[in-house]
């Protein structure tokens, strides 16, 4: 292998192997000149198990890592049990500063009550004969607000355990009855009216809803298909020896793309009531985003621009809105229009000069001005990439002084995520090396594609970052004005230097040259894992750098004397190599100089001081001089003797 460059260029050497530096033309000859040390071991620096994948940075939750090392895109699913995952969600109480994890509570027969959400109808919960039936009643916390269509309650059938037979079953959206006091007020849903001997009950949820919206993809149904639920209540009406419950399960319409927004690194950013811009995407019926005024929509700040943090194939997103002030007897929605967008930059500022430089699609433009104005918008739509949102009040009717909340916009999509950015950390290599190849190793169904870059360099910097709660990057200055509970720890992030290449071209071939400036110390890769549809996604097994300790990493300066000379003549020349060295170079100890003829009467100096060639012989056409030590820190000077040929 051989790195070649003019002397204008200089030089950045170093393998096991010689490298030959091929200089310009001087007169008739060309002379090259290549320089090696002792044989060194190639090294390779892998990523291929699931501790490698761990060290690199990647949305939470986006990726899945397989137990032989391999990392793909992760999915979201259409009707979950979302009972099963409740204790992977924490949410706000009043009872204590902490968040805490969704799961079940009892007041008796403690030890069994994670039985009812462990999906296995084998084990069950079971209330104990000792205890009152007042204290016999089970609640389910999810842990955060779905849009549930059904409950099911599946019971044990077995010696020593079998079904309730009266009961009754409750739930709530999350919201509480009281702002400052964990009280809620539950809506009963389903009673026995008869003994229950099934082992199985179902309830079927639905919401009423009839405003007369208009928009695209609207689903304009007066009666929706599900209900928002955060807790279940199941409360025995009886005492009954030996009764049990096995399974509490929760089918929501699918995973909540929204509430993974700020962990994804995502954020929201709004025109009004930025504190709380991320509360429509929290899961939490008890937050909410604002808008009132009359002014136009983007004078009065009632947009919001949401970057989910990764991009997603979204068809299905339902937006929940409230009216606690109304006017004349109407909640004041008016309009609202939507747009997505997959991360594509447009050139220059956007029409409303408060979009980002993304390329934005228009979604619907939904039309809420009739009565009784709708609560719900359900837009139902074919799969599109999204990785960001366009939210903005819409005036259909001029002077209409608007004033609304948004309490939760809940996404969903059915597949592999979209597209998935991964970084690596700073790779050290350990000393200046020379990088010489990047290999690959991925399945690649049609549709997928999996894009790799490089960067490469030496010195670092700290930046300190600050951050909203909602995701928002602020000034130090803000976030040092902002309470605790508004903001997030200071960030400090390891910054490439002045010194760093910036990202190369992607890496077309499972097995290329590396493409970044090479020798250096530290590398960095990013790779995109994503598809063309929901239905596929690429598998990535491995990526490795092959590289081996630099030589010379700092280049190479060269002269030769004379410059000029006549042809056919016996004439003396004097070739000097300059090296910039850097800490952990090998150095050489060997000079092959390319000649036109024969060459003798040959000197050496190093460092200004002659010294003595442990040999100098003819290899074919070249001249080469082993030296008698290894220099790593000073010039070179070849004097010799050749004829130059017309």
């Amino acid at each position: 292998m051989s790195n070649t460059l003019t002397p204008e260029q200089g030089i950045q050497l170093s393998s096991p192997q010689p490298q030959w530096l091929h200089l310009k033309r001087v007169l008739a000859a060309i002379v090259v000149v290549a320089l090696a040390s002792a044989p060194s071991l190639a090294d390779v620096f892998q990523f291929d198990t699931r501790a490698d994948w761990e060290t690199w940075s990647f949305p939470p939750g986006a990726l899945v890592q397989g137990d032989d090392g391999s990392i793909t895109l992760n999915r979201t699913a259409r009707g979950i049990n979302a009972a099963a995952n409740a204790r992977e969600f924490l949410h706000a109480v009043k009872s204590t500063r902490d968040l805490v994890p969704g799961g079940v509570r009892v007041f008796s027969a403690e030890a069994t009550a994670d039985n009812l959400i462990d999906q296995d109808p084998a084990t069950w919960w079971q209330p104990s004969a000792a205890d009152v039936l007042r204290d016999w009643w089970v609640e389910v916390d999810l842990g955060r607000m779905v849009y549930a269509t059904k409950i099911r309650l599946t019971f044990p059938d077995t010696v020593g355990a079998e079904p309730f037979r009266n009961f009754s079953v409750y739930i709530n959206n999350g919201e509480r009855s009281v702002a400052a006091k964990d009280i809620f007020q539950f809506t009963r849903i389903g009673r026995t009216t008869e003994p229950n001997r099934e082992r199985v009950v179902e309830y079927t949820l639905s919401t009423l809803d009839p405003g007369p919206a208009t928009g695209e993809h609207l689903m304009t149904a007066d009666t929706l298909d599900y209900a928002a639920v955060q807790y279940i209540r199941f409360v025995p009406e009886q005492v009954q020896p030996g009764a049990a419950l096995a399974e509490v399960e929760v089918t929501a319409i699918g995973d909540n793309i929204a509430l993974g927004t700020v962990i994804r690194g995502g954020s929201v950013r709004a025109g009004t009531s930025i504190g709380n811009s991320g509360a429509f995407s929290d899961g939490d019926h008890n937050t909410s985003w604002t808008m009132s005024g009359s002014l136009s929509w983007d004078e009065a700040g009632h947009w919001y621009e949401w970057d989910l943090g990764a991009a997603f194939w979204l068809d299905r997103m339902v937006i929940e809105a409230g009216a606690p002030i109304v006017y004349g007897g109407n909640a004041r929605i008016n309009g609202i229009e939507i747009s997505t967008s997959d991360g594509t930059r447009s050139g220059g500022l956007t029409a409303a000069r408060v979009q980002s430089g993304i390329d934005y699609e228009f979604l619907s433009l939904i039309d809420a001005t009739q009565t009784p104005v709708r609560s719900l918008y359900d837009l139902q739509f074919e799969p599109r990439k999204t990785r960001y949102i366009f939210f903005h009040r819409y005036s259909i009717l001029k002077d209409w002084k608007t004033f609304y909340l948004i309490f939760e916009q809940a996404l969903y999509g059915n597949g592999f995520i979209a597209e998935v950015d991964m970084v690596s950390d700073f790779i050290d290599l350990g000393g200046s090396s020379s990088i010489r190849r990047l290999t690959w190793d991925a399945d690649l169904p049609e549709g997928t594609h999996i894009k790799i870059r490089s960067q490469t360099g030496d010195t670092f910097f700290i930046e300190q970052k600050f951050y909203h709660k909602n995701g928002i990057e602020i000034s130090e200055a803000q976030w040092n004005k902002l309470p605790k509970s508004q903001k997030q720890d200071v960030v400090e992030i390891q910054r490439p230097g002045s010194d760093w290449s910036g990202w190369s071209q992607v890496y077309l071939e499972p097995d290329g040259v590396f493409q970044s400036p090479s020798p250096r110390r530290f590398v960095q890769l990013e790779v995109k894992l994503g598809n063309d549809n929901p239905d596929v996604a690429p598998v990535l097994r491995g990526i490795s750098l092959h590289f081996d300790n630099a030589l010379i990493s700092g280049g190479v300066t060269s002269r030769i004397f004379p410059r000029q000379v006549g042809f056919d003549s016996q004439q003396a020349f004097n070739f000097t190599l300059v090296p910039s060295f850097r800490p952990g170079d090998q150095g050489f100890d060997r000079v092959d100089i390319q000649v036109p003829m024969a060459a003798d009467e040959v000197r050496v100096k190093i460092g200004g001081e002659s010294v003595e060639p442990m040999a100098v012989t003819m290899i074919g056409d070249s001249l080469r001089i082993d030296l008698p030590m290894l220099v790593q820190r000073d010039s070179v000077d070849v004097e010799f003797q050749t004829r130059i040929r017309a």
